[in-house]
């Protein structure tokens, strides 16, 4: 049974995704559809993903003292992704998106970690935009989280620390509040972090215009110690570049 067969095994006899139609924000869409979409990311992932995969491996990034190189094959890879559409798939249609079940974006997506898992790792785009749909204010939507759908801008998580590691509750980044006016940033109020961060998938590189990382940190209490604990944490957007609403 070759991949294919397996992902539309999982999608129709088991979970039956071809149901999910009958739910009004679905009722566009039927299995010729989401098969469209399954050949679309399968035949991007055989063209672009799977012949760079050892490539990739070859040839590792590497700082030049300016910035991080990565292969030509991973820069023609995203780019053949953005254009698919597939980072908002799950999106509403007035976002650019094409308001898929993401049962379905999740098995198309697939694809791609089976051909070159090191070239899918910008998939972390995706997650930290959905966060900021859900937790962020109107204008945070529209500066970060919008951009990351489109693939201009790419995303991250900055959780564990050297001294950390997974242990989330012992982070010792710190927030403090950047000057006395700090609230009334358009943005969101605005922090001063500092701390080190460590294991960050597609930290950087020059595939975008712009990273925008999602930074696990801690806001001193009155006195100017770290609340133990994960109740202590909270979440900051941090881009690589300083932008304006």
């Amino acid at each position: 049974m070759s991949y294919r067969d397996t992902l539309d095994f999982l999608l129709y006899d088991w979970l039956h995704a071809e149901r999910l139609n009958e739910r009004e924000r679905f009722a566009d869409h039927s299995r010729e559809t989401f098969d469209a979409v399954l050949d679309t990311c399968e035949r991007i992932a055989r063209e672009k993903y799977a012949p760079a995969n050892r490539t990739v491996d070859l040839q590792e990034p590497h700082f030049d003292g300016e910035k991080v190189i990565l292969p030509r094959a991973t820069h023609e890879a995203h780019a053949a992704f953005v254009e698919s559409g597939m980072m908002a798939a799950a999106q509403d249609y007035d976002i650019g998106g094409m308001q898929l079940p993401y049962t379905v974006q999740a098995a198309a997506n697939s694809f791609f970690a089976m051909a070159s898992v090191s070239i899918g790792s910008n998939m972390l785009t995706s997650g930290n935009a959905n966060l900021l749909m859900v937790h962020g204010t109107d204008m945070q939507k529209q500066v970060f989280a919008l951009n990351e759908f489109s693939g201009r801008w790419a995303g991250t998580m900055c959780l564990s620390e050297p001294q950390a590691g997974s242990s989330l509750s012992d982070v010792a980044t710190r927030a403090v509040p950047d000057g006395d006016d700090f609230e009334n940033d358009p943005l969101g109020p605005r922090y001063r972090l500092k701390g080190n961060k460590m294991w960050i998938s597609a930290g950087d590189h020059e595939l975008t215009e712009n990273i925008v990382h999602i930074v696990l940190a801690k806001i001193p209490d009155a006195d100017g110690k770290l609340i133990p604990g994960v109740k202590g944490i909270s979440l900051f957007i941090v881009p690589k570049k300083m932008v304006e609403p």
